[in-house]
């Protein structure tokens, strides 16, 4: 009860301060008290607005971000959604506030302003940074909505240079399924080596389990195969050599008789898989003048057994193309 009366109180003088403009002293009553209340989504919410008032623009967003989490975490999403807008109103360059606010209708229920927003994130995207990410967007917004979703089309068509890459995307998706005849699970499980992944993976597994940490499975896969050169198997063992060089002393990689690669990545989240991936496309593009991609799952997200992964991992996991 005295921990609530506190709380309202240092809420109050908060207030009373930015009515007053008194903005250094208000940041130095909020730094006294955010260790104790640094859970509570209100107090953020005005930590925010006293950092702002400061031109302290970086720091406001933290703690307006962090406001969210918590707003998300109560379900309350009304509130969450005001915040994530108040940062867009500060600065539109925040582009990733779209992706969060796609998340937050999303999970509120609201598919219409989900895919909205997650549009408009990809649509920003497009414009500012060549298309770095936005490959894997349309994946998370396709996994999500599905590629035929009415609502997504509809909403798409109101970006008409978005809907060219978003077009070009599912062209991709469909030529790399075109060269997944062959069953993906079965050949690696086949390949001379899967005794040793297998084994490397359950090693993995039991780490990741008792330190609580994340890794990750993955495949290369290029058109070289579809060559009929001689020295396809000579330049296939080349890239072999480019990968390893390209991955960390801990990591594993294996070159399957099928010409794909397949490893494991311990201590590496999606995330760290897919700026892996971006190299390694742009080095062997670079070399060979080939089409390459690259899927992954992730531990535990994906899967908590090699099975279960492998069986996500051949069904799309998280596809990159270069």
């Amino acid at each position: 009860m005295n921990n609530k009366k506190t709380y309202r109180r240092v809420i109050e003088t908060l207030r009373n301060l930015l009515i007053k403009a008194r903005y250094h002293e208000a940041l130095k009553v909020y730094l006294q008290n955010v260790g104790e209340f640094n859970d509570m989504p209100e107090l953020r919410n005005i930590g925010g607005d006293v950092l702002n008032r400061l031109n302290k623009k970086e720091e406001a967003i933290l703690e307006y971000e962090r406001c969210i989490e918590l707003y998300r975490a109560k379900k309350l999403y009304a509130n969450a959604i005001a915040i994530a807008k108040k940062i867009l109103r500060i600065g539109s360059h925040y582009e990733h506030i779209y992706a969060v606010l796609g998340d937050v209708y999303l999970e509120a229920g609201l598919v219409g302003e989900a895919i909205q927003n997650y549009l408009e994130y990809a649509e920003r995207m497009r414009k500012s940074t060549g298309h770095a990410h936005l490959k894997e967007t349309f994946g998370r917004i396709t996994e999500l909505f599905g590629e035929e979703n009415k609502v997504l089309l509809q909403t798409l068509s109101g970006y008409p240079e978005l809907k060219k890459e978003f077009d070009n995307f599912q062209r991709e998706r469909e030529s790399l399924k075109g060269t997944q005849k062959k069953d993906l699970l079965e050949m690696i499980k086949r390949d001379p080596e899967y005794g040793t992944f297998s084994k490397l993976v359950e090693v993995e597994l039991l780490r990741s389990r008792r330190y609580v940490r994340q890794f990750s499975i993955f495949t290369i896969e290029t058109s070289l195969f579809e060559t009929q050169s001689e020295n396809r198997l000579i330049d296939m063992e080349k890239m072999f050599g480019i990968v390893k060089n390209n991955l960390r002393t801990i990591d594993y990689l294996f070159l399957n008789s099928n010409d794909f690669f397949y490893g494991l990545l311990p201590e590496t989240p999606s995330d760290g898989v897919f700026i892996l991936s971006d190299r390694l496309a742009n080095k062997l593009k670079e070399l060979y003048q080939i089409k390459v991609s690259m899927r992954w799952v992730t531990y535990p997200k994906d899967g908590q057994k090699i099975e279960t992964l492998l069986t996500s991992l051949q069904k799309s996991g998280h596809v990159y193309f270069k």
